[in-house]
């Protein structure tokens, strides 16, 4: 059993990328979406090459930084609701990402993405905080 909080938070944060990632790529598989999550994620590193490891790494750091950083907030804000409060601080994380990503990459480094690519990783991104809110009350925020 892992001691450490911040390393199970951090571990809860970084499987929870994981069933958003599957919803990606069934957005993509079936032609709604153009890149997975991860394959977006490694654009940010790569510039105009996506690819799943490194795009794996990069979600898997930030995620477990974003779980922990939460974890901060409802420490202080209180953890009641917590599937929601997920959901909504990874909506606003979505946000500001997509405003630094379409600023700096896209455009420049890769084509325009369809409108369709951003509908799906906004539901990934739903998936995610769900995701993350069910695995921090059960784990962490236990009453």
């Amino acid at each position: 059993m892992i001691q450490d909080r911040m390393l199970r938070i951090g571990i809860l944060g970084v499987l929870s990328t994981i069933p958003g990632e599957i919803a990606s790529r069934i957005f993509v598989h079936f032609g709604f979406g153009k890149f997975g999550i991860y394959e977006l994620s490694s654009l940010i590193i790569t510039f105009n090459r996506p690819v799943f490891t490194i795009g794996l790494m990069v979600d898997f750091l930030v995620s477990s930084v974003f779980a922990v950083l939460l974890y901060f907030i409802f420490e202080k804000v209180g953890s009641c609701h917590l599937v929601i409060k997920t959901t909504v601080g990874s909506l606003f994380a979505w946000l500001v990402c997509e405003l630094l990503f379409t600023t700096l990459i896209e455009g420049k480094y890769i084509d325009i993405r369809p409108i369709n690519d951003y509908y799906s990783h906004i539901f990934s991104t739903i998936i995610f905080g769900i995701t993350l809110g069910l695995l921090l009350k059960n784990f962490i925020f236990k009453s």
